[in-house]
């Protein structure tokens, strides 16, 4: 049986992006289908440096929200190695993959959209891993970067998601992203983060207090996973009310 791929021609629906009332998530939708939820923090993020700069003008679309965008088009994922430099001599690899969303319809295979990706062991986010370790976190990133690709052409998302940089990034990231759950607190690094952002903002000790008890937390330690993002952005545009003698 040959292992090509058939050519599926259809209407492209662009897909719907619409915000959750009362919270930082999305639905994202198509005619006919069940709306998946994207989840702020989990499914997608603001990237920010540890200066509290953001990268890019919207928020990255993470491997998880790339997932959830494909299946709601209920199509599945076919991963193609398109080149390869592997030289354990020198501990250098690098890989291209081709991400294909597949159609399935009477047991035939139908491509509706490709993209590539590539990773190589001399990137950033490699950090102390032994390059042979590292080999396979740069199969999986080329792969990771590939499903991205596809699912923001495929729902027409470039207007509302960008790249998934998370990883691209991955010592800002880390000090940003803590726990994928968004109900779990914020980590220790990251109450740091908040009130550096604070800082930054020109805010004392006093008036990032304010803030968070007009956002409804006792303290930065309260604030969860799933809401910080948003919180920062807030951070933005508080102005703390001046108190007269």
């Amino acid at each position: 049986m040959s292992s090509e791929l058939a050519l599926y021609s259809c209407d492209a629906v662009p897909m719907t992006v619409s915000k959750i009332p009362r919270t930082q998530n999305y639905l994202v939708s198509i005619p006919g289908c069940t709306p998946a939820k994207l989840t702020r923090g989990v499914d997608f993020g603001m990237i920010r440096t540890p200066n509290g700069k953001t990268i890019g003008k919207n928020p990255s679309l993470f491997k998880s929200g790339a997932e959830k965008v494909a299946v709601a088009y209920g199509l599945c994922q076919n991963y193609v190695l398109e080149s390869k430099i592997e030289d354990p001599e020198n501990g250098f690899f690098f890989y291209t993959v081709r991400c294909d969303l597949v159609k399935i319809v009477h047991g035939e295979r139908y491509v509706i959209t490709s993209s590539y990706g590539s990773g190589n062991t001399r990137e950033k986010r490699s950090g102390s891993q032994s390059p042979y370790d590292g080999a396979n976190s740069a199969l999986k990133m080329a792969q990771k970067r590939a499903l991205v690709g596809a699912a923001l052409s495929l729902g027409c998302l470039s207007d509302a998601f960008t790249q998934d940089i998370e990883s691209d990034v991955s010592d800002e990231a880390s000090v940003y992203f803590g726990s994928k759950n968004p109900s779990d607190p914020i980590t220790s690094s990251q109450v740091t983060f908040f009130y550096a952002a604070a800082s930054r903002q020109g805010l004392t000790k006093s008036d990032a207090k304010a803030f968070l008890k007009s956002n409804g937390y006792d303290s930065a330690k309260a604030i969860t996973a799933g809401a910080f993002d948003q919180l920062l952005e807030d951070l933005k545009t508080f102005v703390p009310v001046e108190v007269s003698d």
